[in-house]
């Protein structure tokens, strides 16, 4: 591989407009919401499900802060390109699962009280961020397997024009 051909170090804001960057947006914006809103939440009762929602969304806050952060800089294609979508692909499952039954816990806690609704809300919109991320990159992890296997064949036609000469009585 050639210099030229090798990705480099360095700053792509532009991922941030595409589809995989729209979506670490979206995760990141629910689980901070999901953060705040389960830190001013009361304590009395619901302290082990409220620690559990907690730690939840720190954990994703972070990995999710760290992964979107590396693929700004472009860390990943660098370093570890053929296992990076698994790793991603990994994570989105173990996250949105972790937040389906964070939401859960948190949504049995309501009786009556708005806050931890809003928390089950918003826990419940970060796993489904998390899902539609899962699905587009198994869809691209799909493209790009079928491209490796399809080959391009180019068939040359040639067309030859035989010109006869009568003879000559």
């Amino acid at each position: 591989m050639d210099n030229d051909e090798r990705p480099r170090l360095g700053c792509r804001l532009n991922y941030v407009r595409k589809l995989p960057g729209m979506l670490k947006l979206v995760q990141l914006a629910c689980s901070f919401i999901a953060l705040i809103l389960v830190a001013v939440a009361p304590t009395l009762t619901y302290s082990s499900r409220k620690g559990f929602f907690l730690f939840v969304s720190i954990v994703s806050l972070s990995v999710t802060t760290i992964l979107l952060l590396m693929a700004l800089i472009n860390l990943q294609a660098v370093f570890i390109p053929e296992r990076w979508s698994i790793i991603e692909l990994c994570w989105c499952v173990f996250i949105a699962l972790f937040y389906f039954i964070a939401g859960i816990v948190v949504a049995t806690a309501v009786n009556g009280n708005a806050m931890f609704g809003a928390v089950a809300f918003f826990g419940f919109a970060a796993c489904i961020a998390y899902i539609v991320d899962f699905i587009h990159r198994i869809l691209l992890r799909r493209a790009e397997e079928a491209s490796e296997h399809t080959e391009t064949t180019v068939t040359k036609t040639t067309t030859t024009t035989v010109t006869r000469q009568q003879p000559v009585y």
